[in-house]
């Protein structure tokens, strides 16, 4: 006879509940966008960005960042807010999958010229700055 036990880890009154995320403040739907100062003050009054700190809105800039690598957060490109998707706001996914793709190309197109500079260099192809500059005139 086998005898199955499972643990599970009291717990103590040192550990603290789950924090807030920034996900969790941004809320879905295009008519309910947060500006950026209001989701600003309400990342330090939960202490997501220590009140300290001189650029909030950097910071909270940076948290959004780090939640879209999980989530999809729409931004409104006239100023009214952050939000994330919902089954009405499709045309607007629409919008930022294109307006993604066309960054995406845009920073490949830059990559790929930089690492052929680095090869022409390499190769001693070119010497000077004078050279580079005809290069950037042939590639346009």
């Amino acid at each position: 006879m086998y005898r199955f036990t499972t643990y599970a880890k009291r717990k103590t009154n040192t550990e603290r509940e789950p924090t807030l995320s920034i996900i969790d403040l941004i809320p879905v739907g295009r008519e309910n966008a947060i500006s950026r100062q209001m989701l600003t003050d309400k990342c330090v009054s939960v202490g997501l960005i220590d009140k300290s700190i001189s650029d909030k809105d950097r910071a909270m800039r940076r948290l959004v960042e780090k939640a879209r690598l999980d989530y999809t957060i729409l931004n409104i490109s006239d100023g009214n807010g952050y939000y994330r998707v919902s089954w009405e706001d499709l045309q607007d996914l629409q919008r930022y999958i294109r307006q993604e793709d066309s960054r995406a190309k845009a920073a490949f197109r830059n990559h790929a010229l930089a690492k052929k500079l680095y090869e022409d260099y390499k190769a001693g192809r070119i010497k000077d700055d004078k050279e580079v500059e005809e290069c950037k005139t042939e590639n346009t």
